[in-house]
């Protein structure tokens, strides 16, 4: 059965200075706008089913804005909440859309009603465009550019006068997923109507902090616009579980042997973000190469009937008390090989291979949809601590602890999807 598509893409820049969300740190309006904000859109159509792809550039997106698009179009177009996949390219250069997290930047009102609008026209515009049959192809490549974050090193404290504390350095031991996976949408005259790709890494690295960017998805988009002869192209960016991974910067400062020898005498590393503008650009260039390569090599996928489900479970099995806040869980199958899982929380790596179990194969694994309140660690990294488990709860508006056997429930859970 053929599958038709509609994509498009809209402006999302904010049309007068804002306090940017994602850093505690930074305060006041940004300076300027270094490249724009965008969401991009594209409407899988099969047998009169629709499912919603959109990748919003900003931290995160709340789950009011699904209900909102479902309340606009649902009953004239027949969809509802979980045929809609609504993506945070996690950028930490963008102004707030979620209020929920006062810690992480202020909130404007303004910029957030200017992004819905924004949204719901976009919507609009791509369901009454003419849909095209497609043929899906597939690729990935590998990077070397990214590392985990989560490092242990003895510091003072404890019953014996040192203990394992982990800390927010680069890990170039840990686990990561290296994997950079790309989807090209092309209609029955070889014209490329969209693309789509993943890759597991925090958008923290753009070293101008106080200008409003898209960071390396909307970077690698514009490359992948010029790269194709077309500038409207729409290109979504999905994160993968990239909780606890963010760009090494060591790939183009040469310092990881420096690195190491520090970690040898339980000292930090020499730099913890890029030192300036030319070293970020560097890595851009060199994320650039890796994603051209598998952008290049894609194949035809055997794809068969579409199908999309959606569970969700409370938050209070994962964390703390009683609650009335979800969490999210979807699954989109294109093919028996091609599924895509989207987790509604930052998902750390640990988690690739227990849905790579529940599924018993691999996927596109995205994390950051819609209504995303709190890392997801695994149970070991719960044992270690550190900032994904115990301090990020002051800057997400958080309280209690986590529960134990997480793992188990997490794996039932894709299990049922």
């Amino acid at each position: 059965m053929s599958i038709q598509i509609a994509s498009g893409q809209i402006d999302i820049t904010p049309k007068r200075p804002a306090p940017l969300f994602g850093f505690a740190e930074r305060n006041g309006d940004f300076s300027k706008v270094h490249d724009s904000l965008e969401v991009n859109l594209t409407v899988i159509k099969q047998d009169g089913t629709l499912v919603f792809l959109y990748s919003v550039d900003t931290l995160f997106v709340p789950h009011d804005m699904v209900d909102a698009v479902v309340k606009e179009y649902g009953n004239e177009f027949g969809f509802e909440g979980k045929d809609v996949w609504m993506m945070a390219s996690h950028t930490h250069f963008a102004p707030a859309l979620d209020k929920t997290k006062p810690g992480l930047g202020m909130f404007n009102e303004d910029y957030y009603n200017q992004t819905l609008q924004s949204i719901l026209e976009l919507t609009k515009q791509v369901l009454e465009t003419s849909f095209k049959t497609v043929t899906i192809e597939y690729g990935t490549g590998r990077s070397k550019l990214n590392v985990n974050r989560r490092k242990k090193l003895l510091r003072p404290g404890g019953q014996l006068g040192l203990f394992w504390k982990t800390l927010i350095y680069p890990d170039h031991e840990g686990a990561k997923d290296d994997t950079i996976h790309f989807l090209k949408f092309i209609d029955d005259d070889g014209n490329l109507e969209a693309v789509l790709w993943n890759y597991a890494c925090h958008p923290v690295g753009f070293a101008n902090r106080n200008e409003a960017s898209a960071e390396f998805p909307g970077l690698i988009r514009e490359r992948i616009r010029t790269s194709t002869n077309n500038e409207t192209l729409p290109v979504l960016f999905t994160i993968g579980f990239a909780g606890d991974i963010k760009p090494d910067v060591t790939a183009v400062t040469h310092t990881k042997w420096r690195d190491r020898i520090g970690y040898f005498f339980q000292l930090g590393p020499v730099y913890t973000k890029f030192p300036n503008m030319e070293y970020y650009t560097q890595w851009v260039d060199k994320l650039w190469g890796e994603c051209s390569e598998a952008l290049n090599n894609t194949k035809a996928s055997n794809t068969r009937n579409v199908t999309n489900s959606q569970v969700a479970i409370s938050l209070s099995d994962v964390i703390g008390a009683d609650s009335d806040k979800k969490i999210y869980f979807k699954k989109l199958s294109l093919s028996d090989t091609l599924q895509i899982i989207g987790i509604s929380e930052e998902v750390l790596i640990g988690y690739k291979p227990i849905v790579q179990e529940a599924l018993n194969s691999s996927s596109i694994n995205i994390g950051c949809l819609a209504g995303t309140h709190i890392y997801l660690p695994t149970d070991k990294n719960i044992k270690e601590g550190g900032y994904e488990v115990d301090l990020f709860k002051e800057r997400f508006g958080v309280n209690g602890e986590f529960k134990t056997g997480l793992n188990e429930l997490i794996r039932k859970t894709i299990k049922s999807l």
